[in-house]
């Protein structure tokens, strides 16, 4: 591939400490999958093999209640990533994922990982110890949020995902938790924190581009909020 793929491949949290020639490595294995509108990528409960990124498109990530009604968990873009987890255990799919739109992704499949991990034990290590730390901050999140109202515990969660993706300072922050998710992390509705994000967009503490990035404008704001208290 280039190095345009190792640089998306060192943006994903998992493997984001390997070195140059590791990603160098993985790079070989992967591959390119395209999809047409409204073709599925895999179904729910199809096994998890392999971590997609995507390159251009959208897709739509949902599940089927027990009446067989679709539920769109959420809308992903350019940029985006899935599948993750998928390269370490190898387990069912846990929704469905469908082109909205003509896509490009690029695909690393777990067992070429797998087979090269073992090879370098001490890569599973460096792994082992971002996976462990990235435990330890939703851990101190989630203490965190406990002690709050919800105005504090949003703001708290949209500083936890800046500092995860890099650093508490105004930019972009991706986020890996759509509304509805944001919501259960706090204990709220979703219809609440669409609201709440409107707001602080129109107060100029946040912007919106898009369903899963927040632009932060105003930090001390943020911060200011994680106090509050009503």
């Amino acid at each position: 591939m280039s190095n345009a793929t190792q640089s998306r491949l060192a943006a994903v949290p998992l493997l984001s400490g390997l070195s140059a020639e590791e990603l160098a490595v993985l790079d070989r294995s992967i591959r390119a999958v395209s999809l047409k509108e409204g073709e599925t990528l895999f179904h729910q409960g199809d096994p998890g093999d392999a971590l997609y990124i995507i390159e251009s498109g959208q897709l739509k990530v949902c599940t089927f209640g027990a009446d067989n009604q679709e539920i769109v968990l959420n809308i992903m873009g350019p940029g985006d990533r899935f599948g993750e987890l998928s390269l370490l255990d190898g387990r069912p799919r846990v929704a469905t994922i469908t082109a909205l739109i003509d896509c490009e992704l690029l695909a690393l499949d777990r067992a070429p990982f797998i087979g090269y991990v073992w090879q370098r034990p001490e890569m599973a290590i460096r792994m082992l110890a971002h996976l462990s730390n990235q435990l330890r901050q939703h851990v101190v999140m989630h203490e965190t949020l406990d002690t709050r109202d919800s105005v504090a515990k949003l703001a708290q969660v949209v500083l936890f995902l800046a500092e995860r993706d890099g650093s508490v300072e105004p930019g972009v922050v991706t986020s890996t938790l759509n509304k509805k998710q944001m919501a259960e992390t706090i204990g709220t509705s979703e219809e609440w924190v669409t609201r709440m994000l409107a707001e602080w967009s129109q107060e100029g503490i946040i912007g919106m581009t898009g369903p899963r990035r927040l632009i932060l404008h105003d930090v001390e704001a943020l911060k200011r909020l994680t106090q509050h208290e009503g």
